[in-house]
This record gives structure tokens, C-alpha cells and sequence, in this order.
């Protein structure tokens, strides 16, 4: 018997139950790449933008920085792999196939890490948190 794996792997596909974790998880990601910050810039240039971005406007998301911090030890502590790919989807996202050939995994696999590792962020954090809101 052949098994096939399916050719197209939906990577942007969030399933309902996640969608709590996956805002908290953009939240994160803008934590860690440091985008929105205020830290990031002397405070004299802290404002200043670019001739670019005054004339189109830009909208800047806030960044809870508590929330980053505790999904940030959140994430280190899960596996190795599941690590890897949660921050490849939220923080790098760069090409999966890469990204697959990196892990040692299937695209399809690499995948089901990434709902794996939301899974388990949801679970682990739902008892540090105290929160239900995750499932």
C-alpha cells in the first residue's frame, strides 16, 4: 500500500482552538524582532520617521513586552524541533522547504509541528496563566 503525501501543504492555516495562542504568538514575535519597541531607538529619534512612511502612514501594533517575555520562556522550553518550527513560522518565516530540510522533517511534517508546538503552548501556558481561554 502507497502513501501519499499531499503536494500543497496549507501553512497559514490556523485551526480555531489556536486562535487565542496564535494572537499572543504575533505579539511575540513582534517582542522579539523588536518592532514597535520603543526601546529600539535613542529616545531624541524615537518618533522619527522616514519622508516614506509619514506620507502612506503606517499603523504600529502595541507589543505587551510581559507577554512577550513569557512566551518567549514558553517557547524555549518546548522540544527542540517544535521550537524550531514555531519560530520559524512566527519570527524567520522564510522558504518551508527549507525550513524542512533545517528540522530533518517533511514539509507536511513541518507542518504539524507548527500546530503541534501551538498545542502544546496553549497547555503549558494555560497553567502558568491560569487562563481558559485556550481551549
Amino acid at each position: 500500500m502507497q502513501t501519499t503525501t499531499p503536494s500543497y501543504v496549507d501553512y497559514q492555516h490556523i485551526a480555531p482552538e489556536h486562535a487565542a495562542i496564535h494572537e499572543r504568538l504575533q505579539n511575540w514575535r513582534r517582542w522579539v524582532s523588536g518592532k514597535g519597541a520603543s526601546w529600539t531607538a535613542h529616545p531624541m529619534w524615537r518618533h522619527l520617521k522616514e519622508k516614506e512612511e509619514r506620507e502612506r502612514g503606517t499603523i504600529t501594533l502595541a507589543v505587551d513586552a510581559i507577554d512577550g517575555h513569557l512566551m518567549e520562556k514558553a517557547v524555549y522550553a518546548l522540544p527542540e524541533r517544535h521550537r524550531f518550527a514555531i519560530r520559524w513560522w512566527y519570527v524567520y518565516s522564510g522558504n518551508p522547504a527549507k525550513a524542512a530540510r533545517q528540522a530533518a522533517v517533511s514539509k507536511a511534517r513541518l507542518a504539524e509541528l507548527v500546530k503541534e508546538g501551538r498545542a502544546m503552548l496553549c497547555n503549558r501556558l494555560r497553567v502558568v496563566d491560569g487562563r481558559e481561554d485556550f481551549r
